[in-house]
């Protein structure tokens, strides 16, 4: 069942948030058939009144019984497994995170964050594809296409099913459309990044370069934005504006940026243990909507702390390798590709 919580924007701690969930085990029973055969009496010999002796007649024999065959018990078909609620039937988490800009200031549901994340339970290993906001000609199913910008999908769904229809649908399509079982979702809004952030004493992203937007108005006076390269420590409104900004550079170094910060958040809640876990519960449980429950956290907060985020395998679904296209503003993904790299680093998990 779908539980609300407030709009979204890009996707931090709740992606922890939502790892947990008990595993529900299914056992079978056999059933086995009795068999009772029928037990046969024994001849009778009748005396006649006449004094003279009667030749004895040949006794007929009587005809030997066949022996009545057991019914062959067909074999008992063995269940198909029951997919794991939170594993699926590949056996990893993967979760869809969305980002939604909607706002007082902006209605709508535009989802710029379109990001897959997938944990290997067994081995630890992590991985994150983005989808950039402006791909064009996401397959909604074998015969149909969304033709326009994908970060108008999630809009359009909810206009034609409604909540959480919509969401479930998003993480269907798009699911199918790169080629990895997905088995959950979470939208995340601007002031759940903000309160997601604060409620884990913040983030810490590390930058190979310094990340400059003089165009970005932090205020309705101030303007402008800049990271300095190597460690940044960020609160939850420093954090919003590293999600956003883009117009120091462009959208696909926007997505990484926003995997950065999803990593920052995996440590920052794996570092702080399991008596922060109700306070940021308390907070996703207002501004995050997603179809897992968020009473599991314990079982959550194990197989985080076994994510190997340092050494997460990363991409942005961009051209030219992954999209066709150049660096405009409208381009369409190379599926097979695409898919190649989701079969290699989000496989089914080793068991």
């Amino acid at each position: 069942m779908d539980r609300t919580v407030a709009r979204p924007r890009h996707v931090s701690p709740r992606r922890l948030v939502v790892i947990g969930l008990a595993v529900a085990l299914v056992a079978g029973g056999v059933a086995l058939a009795a068999y009772v055969g029928r037990p046969w009496g024994p001849a009778v010999a009748v005396a006649s009144a006449t004094p003279s002796p009667t030749p004895t007649p040949r006794p007929t024999p009587s005809p030997t019984p066949r022996p009545t065959p057991s019914p062959t018990v067909a074999p008992t078909p063995t269940p198909a497994p029951t997919p794991d609620p939170v594993l699926g039937a590949d056996g990893r988490f993967t979760i869809l995170l969305l980002g939604s800009d909607a706002r007082a200031s902006h209605p709508g549901n535009r989802t710029d964050v379109i990001m897959v994340a997938s944990l290997d339970p067994t081995s630890g290993a992590v991985a994150a594809a983005s989808i950039p906001r402006d791909t064009v000609n996401f397959p909604t199913s074998s015969r149909a296409t969304y033709r326009a910008k994908v970060n108008g999908l999630y809009q359009s769904l909810i206009a034609k099913l409604g909540q959480p229809k919509a969401a479930r649908e998003m993480k269907r399509i798009v699911g199918e459309g790169i080629g990895v079982e997905i088995d959950s979702y979470a939208v995340i809004g601007f002031e759940g990044v903000r309160q997601l952030v604060n409620a884990v004493g913040g983030v810490d992203v590390t930058l190979a370069k310094a990340v400059s937007d003089p165009y970005y108005w932090v205020t309705s006076t101030k303007r402008g934005v800049y990271f300095p390269a190597g460690r940044n420590h960020l609160n939850g409104d420093r954090a919003l504006i590293f999600a956003r900004t883009r117009k120091g550079d462009n959208d696909f170094e926007r997505a990484r940026r926003q995997q950065l910060l999803v990593g920052g958040a995996v440590r920052a809640v794996r570092d702080r243990g399991v008596t922060n876990l109700p306070k940021l519960i308390s907070v996703a449980s207002r501004f995050v909507r997603t179809d897992l429950p968020l009473d599991a956290a314990p079982r959550l907060f194990e197989l985080v702390a076994k994510a190997d985020v340092d050494r997460a395998a990363r991409i942005v679904f961009g051209p030219t390798k992954w999209a066709t296209g150049g660096s405009g503003s409208s381009f369409s993904l190379k599926l097979d590709v695409v898919r190649g790299w989701t079969a290699t680093y989000m496989a089914p998990a080793v068991r």
